[in-house]
């Protein structure tokens, strides 16, 4: 089996590959800066032994990290969990891609991760919304070129900078209202990020197949698309493990330097 990491800023969700990619054992761990290597290392190990999952098992991990200050303990972790040097995704692996944008080295590598996933599980131009801390959507065009995109505040920033910069407003969670045209303070908030957001997305996508001048395969990722996508004009699907499938497939391109890089360490 192949060990995924995706380290973001709010969570890291790990999971496991066999040898076609079918995802097994999906776990969700809190992204702490403050944690040491041998701290993670500890954790993944008390969670494979409540998972039943064992570290001999696996020939092999790859790392896709949006916490610079987090890469290197999750190596080190990683290495100390099932004594194998991970792939960490950034410039100079192999993507299968052409990355085509101002500075391809400055791409985070969620986005090269998603990116790749839609490339090999869907028909292209795809649009890809990955909702997390950051709500991103980017573009694979017609030709499996990666070609940019836009960032914008996640929706749980949206939702705690309501309640943190007003007096009146409380915290609450994500869900959609009961109506649209809302008769409390919560559900107005609730109505408000949701189809907000939902209307921002449908925009957006609305300006992007005018400037692809065609249609495109429309995927939603991350924590809250779920919650958000069903909202949207749009026909979106859904897939909460696209990111997991991608770094697979950067695992199976990269997997002969990975092999030599351990033997080598």
């Amino acid at each position: 089996m192949v060990l995924l990491l995706d380290c973001g800023n709010t969570h890291t969700v790990f999971g496991c590959a066999d040898s076609e990619g079918k995802l097994s054992q999906i776990f969700r761990m809190e992204t702490n800066r403050k944690k040491t290597g041998f701290e993670y290392a500890s954790d993944i190990r008390q969670i494979f032994a409540l998972l039943k999952i064992d570290p001999d098992s696996f020939c092999g991990a790859v790392i896709s990290s949006v916490v610079p200050q987090l890469t290197e303990p999750y190596r080190k972790a990683l290495r100390m969990a099932i004594g194998r040097d991970a792939l960490v995704i950034g410039p100079g692996i192999r993507t299968g891609l052409r990355i085509r944008i101002d500075d391809p080295g400055t791409i985070a590598p969620d986005l090269v991760a998603g990116a790749v996933a839609a490339k090999a599980k869907y028909p292209l131009p795809a649009i890809i919304i990955d909702m997390g801390t950051a709500t991103t959507i980017t573009v694979v065009d017609q030709n499996g070129d990666y070609i940019g995109g836009v960032i914008l505040p996640g929706v749980g920033i949206s939702m705690n900078a309501l309640a943190s910069e007003t007096s009146l407003l409380p915290s609450i969670d994500v869900a959609p209202s009961k109506k649209l045209i809302a008769t409390s303070t919560g559900d107005a908030m609730r109505s408000g990020i949701v189809y907000g957001t939902a209307g921002a997305l449908d925009g957006i996508i609305d300006r992007f197949l005018s400037e692809l001048h065609t249609e495109a395969t429309l995927l939603g990722t991350g924590g809250l698309a779920g919650v958000i996508c069903p909202y949207c004009r749009h026909k979106i699907l859904v897939d909460e493990e696209l990111l997991l499938h991608g770094l697979w497939h950067l695992f199976r391109l990269n997997e002969s330097e990975t092999k030599r890089t351990f033997r080598e360490s």
